[in-house]
């Protein structure tokens, strides 16, 4: 296996939303047969009709090539020990990893896991968080529990399952969805079924500024300027924010990370995700910078921007913490920095 990243999927979402429904009907697609796949010992694993036998211990090579484990330890030790097996020829090489998170999982640690320990950082890259919530009951469950809550406001991609029962309240839970996380595209699926390209196609360098979202992304809220405030008729609405910032002269990467410590120190538990491309003084191509909680991941230098916006970006969605404090922080270690010299500790 070369030293390249592997990027890693986290499939998330309520009890029942139908996680496994939506992993049984992806992995039978050939497009995903490098991949795999880690599940928690106590979730929903619901896989047996697509298994084979296999002498490895708590590993499964299923029948389309795809990798099957549980959890029984820790997360760091389940990946080290598959590519250790991979390296010893005693698996298949995989492209790709995706994680089942159990129905009351925060996916949160995961993708803290993922950037703390040095050695999985260097061989694994967080490519998304991939949340299903249940078309039928999702209100309910957003309106009654932190963790539903939680998964929805961490999620890169969000799938309305069940759209197909008649029952269904699909906009409902989209605007219960958007008043949590506005930026995170919605899709909803029937019966589990979703085109694996849908997750494939997820780009850890989009960080689209709420303002510029097309109409059809989210056609139940109005967002107006650059602000992710929103408010929902239930209880929790001023739990949740999230600020999207938009900037057009580039920053020093000093007070860039300043901002992100303090603020992080501040408040880390409540600063569910950060994620950002910024044009940082004295660096040739945008920086990505992508955080969860008090946990950064290395940021990156791109070779260029991936569209033709280049305007810098940063998205906040934290819990508890206003959108305007958020934003006014930002603005005060940014306009403090204004005339000094570049860091000597920016990305490289």
């Amino acid at each position: 296996m070369t030293e390249e990243h592997i990027p890693v999927i986290v499939v998330s979402g309520f009890l029942g939303s139908g996680k496994t429904t939506l992993l049984n009907n992806l992995l039978r697609d050939p497009r995903l047969s490098d991949t795999a796949v880690i599940v928690n010992e106590f979730g929903e694993i619901g896989l047996d009709h697509l298994l084979v036998e296999s002498a490895l211990d708590e590993m499964i090579l299923m029948d389309n090539g795809c990798l099957c484990c549980s959890v029984r330890g820790d997360l760091v030790d389940t990946l080290t020990d598959l590519l250790s097996r991979v390296e010893k020829g005693e698996i298949p090489k995989f492209q790709q990893v995706m994680i089942e998170t159990t129905g009351l999982a925060d996916p949160g640690p995961i993708a803290q896991t993922l950037a703390s320990n040095a050695d999985l950082a260097r061989r694994f890259t967080l490519k998304g968080i991939v949340v299903t919530v249940d078309g039928v009951n999702g209100v309910q469950s957003i309106d009654s529990f932190d963790e539903a809550r939680t998964q929805a406001a961490l999620a890169d991609l969000v799938l309305l399952t069940k759209a197909d029962r008649p029952e269904a309240d699909i906009a409902g839970v989209r605007a219960a969805v958007r008043a949590i996380n506005p930026g995170a595209p919605v899709k909803t699926i029937e019966e589990g079924g979703l085109d694996p390209e849908v997750i494939l196609a997820l780009d850890p360098t989009d960080v689209t500024p709420l303002a510029d979202l097309p109409d059809d992304h989210d056609h139940d809220h109005d967002h107006s300027g650059e602000s992710g405030r929103h408010r929902h008729g239930h209880d929790h609405d001023s739990v949740f924010q999230t600020a999207s910032i938009v900037f057009d002269a580039p920053i020093a990467w000093r007070d860039l990370a300043r901002w992100a410590e303090w603020i992080t120190a501040m408040r880390g538990p409540d600063i569910l995700r950060i994620k950002g491309l910024v044009e940082v003084e004295g660096i040739p191509g945008p920086v990505l910078i992508h955080g969860v909680q008090h946990v950064f991941y290395p940021s990156k230098i791109l070779e260029d921007w991936p569209d033709s916006d280049h305007r810098s970006r940063v998205t906040v969605i934290a819990r508890d913490v206003p959108e305007r404090a958020i934003r006014a922080s930002f603005d005060l270690f940014r306009s403090q920095g204004r005339g000094r010299p570049p860091c000597a500790h920016a990305p490289r």
